[in-house]
């Protein structure tokens, strides 16, 4: 018999460096039951094991024939989708939710995977159930932050985003093979109100974040928000994304596999991912400091130029917190009956920022969102922004 006194969560990929953590997030939610699933069953009851909250753990696989069938079984009051990585991959696990009558949340960050998601609204919204898909830092946490600077700043021209990851932290493959697996890629992304063609690891500059995580140096890469700022967003005429790794010999590696790709040199394939992602890991120096940054650029209410940024800093190896917290926020709406909308949607605008904030109260994570001067603007500019 299934205890319908609790609300029965599953998180597929829940022992991952992610799933594991929205797990814990979620463990303080009144009257959950959390079923960690993936393709280990024993790493997902040893992740179990170590919640607070009733859990279990579950051998089950995203490419099962009969996934829908079986989360039917299982009862399930919501799945969260942390199997990754979402590059392209179909749909088949929020298919199986349809199927099954099941909310679904995943944290994709994958550009096509999460812009093209409303094309399950139809069925969605048939099964009456609520999809939504991106519930991470892009676009999850980035829309909210949009969100609160527009009330600043109602017209937005121009967005610059920025992630700036801890070298020493544990990372799993999934992320690393498939930000490798893009160096060189092609992709369009706003600048100056047209569409231009640019590569992911292209455009090596300099970032300077705020203390203690300094400057870094990053590149361009392909992230949904360059094509859901510009829907939500009539105005806006420049939109660009940048990351990248410490320490900088790292950073200047990967913008040099970038310009092999595009050359039809093989420097991306999946052996060389798993090579760098163990090379990573032993390489000396570095820091366990992490953040993010986005700076926008427009008109204020009186119709005056004006640039607002906001930071957040994730120290002593709580960065990965951050991209957890929207999932968790979001998973907290949906279980409350906060979140009561039908169909299938990217998070966009979805929380309220302080609703994520609220995620990582007792994380070493601080932010700050302020009016950018004059002159610092001016040297944005020169920079490229």
């Amino acid at each position: 018999m299934v205890n319908n006194l609790n609300r029965r969560v599953l998180i597929l990929g829940g022992y991952g460096t992610f799933g594991s953590r929205i797990a814990q997030l979620l463990s303080s939610e009144p009257d959950v039951q959390l079923i960690i699933a993936g393709r280990d069953k024993f790493k997902a009851e040893l992740c179990a094991s170590k919640l607070p909250c009733p859990a279990e753990g579950l051998r089950l696989e995203r490419d099962s024939v009969n996934l829908a069938a079986l989360l039917k079984s299982l009862h399930l009051d919501l799945l969260i989708h942390c199997a990754g990585p979402f590059q392209n991959r179909d749909y088949r696990v929020a298919e199986a939710c349809i199927d099954a009558g099941v909310p679904y949340i995943d944290i994709a960050d994958a550009r096509r995977f999460v812009c093209d998601f409303q094309r399950l609204n139809k069925a969605a919204q048939a099964a009456g159930i609520a999809l939504v898909s991106g519930a991470s830092s892009l676009p999850g946490l980035s829309s909210a932050v949009l969100k609160e600077i527009g009330r600043e700043l109602p017209q937005i021209e121009s967005v610059e985003m920025e992630i700036a990851p801890a070298h020493r932290i544990a990372r799993g493959l999934a992320t690393v093979r498939a930000g490798f697996e893009a160096l060189g890629q092609g992709f369009p992304m706003l600048r100056d109100g047209q569409w231009r063609e640019t590569f992911t690891g292209t455009e090596l500059r300099r970032a300077s974040l705020a203390h203690p995580v300094g400057e870094r140096w990053l590149c361009n890469f392909d992230v949904p928000d360059l094509e859901l700022c510009p829907r939500a967003l009539p105005g806006l005429r420049t939109a660009r994304f940048g990351t990248g790794v410490q320490p900088r010999p790292l950073q200047l590696g990967l913008a040099l596999c970038a310009q092999l790709a595009r050359l039809q040199i093989p420097a991306t394939k999946p052996w060389i991912a798993r090579l760098g992602h163990r090379l990573a890991a032993r390489w000396p120096g570095g820091s366990p400091h992490g953040g993010m940054r986005i700076r926008a650029a427009g008109h204020n209410a009186r119709s005056e130029p004006a640039t607002w940024q906001w930071q957040v800093l994730g120290l002593n190896g709580d960065g990965p917190w951050i991209p957890a917290a929207p999932a968790a926020a979001l998973a907290r709406k949906m279980l409350r009956g906060d979140y009561q909308a039908t169909g299938a949607t990217a998070c966009w605008q979805l929380l309220e920022l302080d609703e994520i904030l609220s995620e990582l109260r007792d994380r070493a994570v601080v932010t700050a969102i302020e009016q950018v001067s004059a002159d610092q603007s001016r040297a944005a500019t020169a920079a490229g922004f």
